[in-house]
This record gives structure tokens, C-alpha cells and sequence, in this order.
């Protein structure tokens, strides 16, 4: 990043700044320097296993972090409930996608659909444990299907009348900054971005339910570092959403600087951005990137520092 100054980094500032719009109209990302007051390691480590559920402003409800291959229960804490004003968004939608055979807004592969079909005369009162067990059973197969193919083997679905394969997407969100991916290469050529890679440092594959645009979103992704004595890069990578976004990277590389360490940060997201956003385009969804990714740098930072 152009213009960086270390003293005003060391005390405090973020650096942040909006990537071109490129030619991919889904996409867009945002750069983001900042300095931890801590040893590389502890700044890797916390990153790698940093519990966003603590932190009620960034609107995580449930982070399960676990390793390859899922352990059976490992989706056992979902449970919508229509009770809840966040979840009843989900849920009323979950229901007309599977009683209806048509996606309305939520992100599911055709035969999913066909599988999970439900009468519109089911009581209301079991409406809620079948939605739950249907995004089980979605967070179950993306998860399988990631861990064992990577992002190709992830089923394409429709989104209105885009037809949607995350690696497609995630190409589209490399290509805008050829530079950063040039720079990543080692990382995101690696497995599970790729299903025939080589093999990162760590791993750590996760799932979370969070509030987005007001209302629960379930996700599914994973973690991937590769260590080297003199900088860390890790790769946080959502990979499934249940509506809303269509997916997220974030990069970073870590340098140890002056008794603590650098963070360099690149936010990536794919989404129909004016129904993502609120009617918002692609230059002002920057600007709120920038601002949600402050708030977690700051909060990170002080998880890391105290």
C-alpha cells in the first residue's frame, strides 16, 4: 500500500483504502494496514483461532471451529427458531424454498431443493425444526464437498438469473488485483482452494451463524496458513453462505516489525451488490467494508494486545 507511515501505524491508525472496481461486477475489495504490538506468532495464532462470538458488535451468535473430517455433531447447535425476530427471515424463506421448489433468496442447488421438498400443509409448530435440519444438512454437504474437492467441487446454484460456481467467483475476485494474487500464489494455489494443492502449514475448517443485513445468515469456511520464519500469510475464506453474499476472502500477511507485527489485509466479497447492500452500489459498498473492517481490526487488536 502507497504512503504508508509506521509511527502513525504504531499508534493506532489503519490504513485503509478501496481497490478498483475491475471489470468483475460482483466483486469488490478493499485494503487495510495495521501494526499489533505483539510477536508474529501470537498475532498469527489469534487470527487463526480469534472467537468473533465474543464480541456482540461484530453479530457472530455461534463460531464452531473443528478439524477434517467433521465430527458428527458438529452442527448440532443450530436451531432456528421462529421465535426469534433475527432467525424468522431464514426461516420463512427456508420454508418457501422448500415448499415451493424455488430458491427466494436462498443460495441451494436445484437437487437440494428437490431433496428436501416439504408439504405447505406441515404444522407450523415443526416448521422450525425442518428448516433447522435443512441448513444441517446443507453446512454438512458443503462441508464434504470442500474438504474433499475443494472449491470446484462445490455445487453451483442459482442466485435470480445468475447461475453461481464459487470458484468461478473466487477467480473473478482474484483477477481483479492480479498483484495480491501473484503475491498469494503459494496460499491460494494451495488446498482447499484447490483440490489437487499442496498442503498449507494449518487448516481449520469453521462454521458460524451471524446477523446479516438484520437477519440470521449461516456460513461455512475455512482457514489456511502457511508459516515462514520471516512472515505468516493466512487466507479466511467463506466459502458458503445461506442467502445474501455469495462468498468472502480475506487475505493477510503478517511481517514482524519493531517489536510487534505488521498486518497487511485484503477484504474480498462477491455479492449482488445493490440487494446486498440495500440498493447500494459497488463504490459506496467500499466505503462500508472499510468501516466493518476497522471495527473487527480494532477489536482483534486489543484481543491481541492485552
Amino acid at each position: 500500500m502507497p504512503g504508508l507511515d509506521l509511527e502513525s501505524l504504531k499508534r493506532g491508525e489503519i490504513k485503509s483504502v478501496r481497490g478498483p472496481l475491475a471489470n468483475f461486477p460482483r466483486g469488490i475489495y478493499v485494503e487495510n494496514c495495521f501494526f499489533v504490538r505483539a510477536p508474529l506468532a501470537s498475532v498469527g495464532e489469534k487470527l487463526l483461532h480469534w472467537d468473533t462470538s465474543k464480541h456482540p458488535e461484530l453479530e457472530v451468535s455461534i463460531l464452531r471451529e473443528y478439524s477434517w473430517p467433521a465430527p458428527p455433531n458438529v452442527f448440532d447447535a443450530l436451531a432456528l427458531s421462529s421465535n426469534r425476530p433475527k432467525d424468522k427471515w431464514l426461516i420463512d424463506h427456508t420454508w418457501r424454498t422448500i415448499t415451493s421448489g424455488t430458491p427466494d433468496g436462498s443460495f441451494v442447488a436445484a437437487t437440494e431443493m428437490t431433496t428436501a421438498k416439504q408439504s405447505a400443509n406441515t404444522p407450523a409448530n415443526q416448521r422450525d425444526t425442518k428448516a433447522s435440519e435443512f441448513w444441517k444438512k446443507i453446512l454438512a454437504s458443503r462441508d464434504k464437498a470442500g474438504a474433499s474437492g475443494g472449491l470446484k467441487a462445490l455445487p453451483r446454484f442459482q442466485a435470480g438469473k445468475i447461475d453461481i460456481s464459487i470458484r468461478s467467483e473466487f477467480d473473478g475476485l482474484m483477477n481483479m488485483t492480479p498483484r495480491v494474487a501473484s503475491h498469494f500464489q503459494s496460499l491460494i494455489s494451495a488446498k482447499p482452494f484447490s483440490e489437487s494443492g499442496h498442503s498449507p502449514d494449518e487448516v481449520g475448517p469453521y462454521w458460524q451463524e451471524t446477523l446479516v443485513q438484520g437477519h440470521t445468515t449461516l456460513h461455512a469456511g475455512f482457514l489456511a496458513a502457511v508459516k515462514r520464519a520471516t512472515s505468516w500469510q493466512v487466507a479466511d475464506c467463506t466459502y458458503f453462505t445461506s442467502d445474501t453474499y455469495f462468498m468472502s476472502v480475506t487475505l493477510y500477511e503478517l511481517s514482524p516489525i519493531e517489536n510487534g507485527t505488521l498486518v497487511w489485509q485484503i477484504d474480498f466479497v462477491s455479492a449482488p451488490f445493490r440487494s446486498y447492500l440495500g440498493g447500494t452500489d459497488r463504490f459506496f459498498a467500499g466505503k462500508e467494508m472499510i468501516k466493518g473492517a476497522a471495527k473487527s481490526i480494532r477489536l482483534f487488536r486489543a484481543d491481541v494486545e492485552k
